[in-house]
């Protein structure tokens, strides 16, 4: 047909091989892994913050249980064990502690003088028949409790060592105590 001009060949397709995908299949992969690592970040999150979530949901209930029958002897029992569930989710040796020891591990992650004087309150009140501490307060100083010991490593930093060996006599008691506050050697 062509009798002087050039030689035309028929159109050739390149062939189809799968790589190197296109850009826009790289962009979807991208995408892909990037909702994988924020999925799984999330999940870890979620799971990390779960028990400080349980817990506040718990202080609501003590406080609502509260506000319902206005009875101080269940609110200072159930708030008690709620510190001591809390204990051994942060430090499983914290839970055993008594005294002294629990009194400091308690304190290690409270910063203001209103928490403490509750909480102080609180684990007073536990031993008495008729407790007496402000009850509206306290479930404000547990739900700030529990986000400082849940949250951050605050109980680590503080010193606490956990393992307080029981002492034998009221002279151990003493020089533990005074090893807990920083006033004296430790053997």
């Amino acid at each position: 047909m062509n009798a002087g001009g050039p030689v035309l060949r028929d159109i050739h397709l390149p062939s189809a091989a799968w790589w190197p995908p296109a850009p826009g299949w790289w962009l979807l992969a991208g995408l892909v892994l990037l909702m994988i690592v924020a999925g799984a970040w999330l999940a870890k999150r979620r799971t990390r913050q779960r028990p400080l979530r349980v817990a506040l949901q718990e202080v609501d209930r003590l406080a609502a249980r509260f506000a319902h029958d206005r009875d101080t002897v269940a609110l200072v029992e159930d708030a008690s064990r709620l510190l001591r569930r809390v204990a051994r989710k942060v430090d499983p040796d914290a839970a055993s502690a008594s005294g002294e020891a629990w009194r400091a591990f308690i304190h290690a992650c409270t910063h203001d003088a209103g928490t403490h004087a509750t909480l102080d309150g609180l684990l007073d009140a536990r031993f008495r028949a008729r407790p007496t501490l402000d009850a509206e307060a306290l479930p404000a100083a547990l739900r700030a409790w529990c986000r400082c010991a849940l949250r951050s490593p605050a109980i680590a930093r503080s010193g606490w060592r956990g393992r307080h060996p029981e002492p034998a006599s009221v002279g151990e008691w003493e020089t533990g105590a005074k090893r807990l506050a920083g006033e004296g050697e430790s053997p």
